[in-house]
């Protein structure tokens, strides 16, 4: 059920083309064209640094606890480090569309689906899939106050968002309802993001909601090119080859 939560903004299908601009200009009392403009304005810069810390919720059981950190490239490498409640460490390439590779510690890196982790670098992992989910506009948009925009999504709204994330049957989404709010910088960027979904599972030995909550921001623009990971005994992990080379390939395609 986590991977599910964790892919609850991810757009499998497309992410869209960050090079393109909204077509009107920004007016900044238009809650639709502040997040159409800060969705551009940040995913048009060469790379950007984020952290982020999530809750996932589920009735009876203990929480988890998600803390972690992310180096987004142009025009779509993404590195993302992250741990979960009891210790579990996550390190997580994506190469473009199609390309991910998680790290173990027992065989180094493995492709996300020799993993068992098929969608890893999605969601609250990679912001630029949020931004493109939210520049198209989903829900119901309100100005809260100057570069402050709140999107409330319905249960058909969520529906249509996790169609390839949430496994059928899974959800009562007419009972479900999730809330994200949007800040800017002064330069129309994305400084943060915060979430907070109540869904209600379709199983009836889960008695009560299941409660998702996460913030996402913004911490540096234009200066990482890349994310290092370290082992145990604090040495770098080094990539392979077929790594760097899917790396290399998807940042020549930077205009």
């Amino acid at each position: 059920m986590k991977c599910v939560f964790l892919s609850l903004f991810a757009l499998v299908a497309c992410q869209g083309d960050p090079a393109a601009k909204p077509a009107k200009a920004l007016d900044p009392q238009d809650p639709r064209s502040v997040v159409e403009h800060a969705a551009h304005n940040t995913r048009s810069q060469k790379s950007y640094e984020t952290k982020f810390k999530a809750r996932l919720a589920v009735p009876k059981s203990d929480p988890l606890d998600y803390d972690g950190k992310c180096v987004w490239v142009s025009p779509g490498v993404l590195y993302t480090h992250f741990t979960v409640t009891g210790g579990d460490d996550k390190k997580i390439i994506r190469a473009g569309a199609d390309k991910v590779w998680v790290y173990n510690p027992l065989v180094r890196w493995t492709t996300a689906d020799e993993a068992g982790m098929a969608g890893a670098g999605r969601g609250i992992q990679n912001p630029d899939e949020v931004l493109a989910v939210l520049a198209k506009g989903p829900g119901t948009l309100k100005l809260l106050k100057p570069g402050v925009v709140e999107l409330a999504f319905k249960g058909e709204d969520i529906e249509k968002i996790m169609k390839e994330q949430a496994q059928q049957g899974a959800f009562d989404w007419k009972e479900s309802s999730a809330t994200v709010e949007l800040h800017v910088d002064g330069e129309n960027r994305l400084q943060k993001f915060t979430c907070t979904a109540t869904l209600k599972s379709a199983d009836p030995k889960v008695a009560g909601a299941v409660t998702y909550t996460s913030q996402v921001e913004v911490t540096d623009y234009n200066k990482a090119t890349d994310l290092k990971f370290y082992d145990g005994q604090k040495r770098e992990i080094p990539l392979k080859p077929a790594m760097r080379e899917a790396i290399e390939n998807v940042l020549k395609e930077r205009k």
